[in-house]
């Protein structure tokens, strides 16, 4: 897999992704802030696309640097999840963010009632920091560089 970046092919491939349930959460339309981060290049600054080695789109990155930190937003193709693509997906965004930034930490959240994400980053070198306040969130780091 490889990180590259976001075209407009890929923005609208990504705005019309359904998940089964109880995932549909995840659905760009339902959040009006992702609707919003993928209508407008303008807004896309952080996004990237990653690709499969048959060039077809695996899922994406939204990476945010935040001093020496870089924060992880991501999601992966609808269809892919659950197959045991997740490490190798998860390790291309933090290789890519690496060499772009190298990051001392990476920091992510996630929707604490999604176990199966929550054991890919655990998996992925993710520790638990602790539950995000007036949400269903768990804040989850990685140490980068050292």
């Amino acid at each position: 897999m490889k990180v590259v970046p976001l075209t407009e092919e890929h923005a609208a491939a990504i705005s019309g992704w359904q998940y089964e349930f109880p995932y549909e959460w995840y659905d760009t339309s339902n959040d009006p802030r992702k609707v919003e981060l993928f209508a407008h290049p303008a807004q896309r600054e952080g996004l990237r696309a990653v690709i499969g080695d048959d060039d077809e789109l695996v899922g994406f990155f939204n990476f945010v640097r935040e001093g020496d930190e870089v924060r992880l937003g991501l999601g992966m193709r609808p269809d892919l999840t659950g197959r045991g693509f997740a490490q190798p997906f998860i390790q291309a965004g933090l290789d890519y963010a690496t060499l772009e930034w190298r990051p001392r930490k990476f920091r992510l959240w996630v929707a604490s009632w999604n176990e199966r994400a929550l054991r890919a980053y655990r998996r992925a070198g993710f520790t638990e920091v602790r539950p995000h306040e007036r949400s269903r969130f768990v804040e989850m780091e990685r140490e980068g560089l050292i």
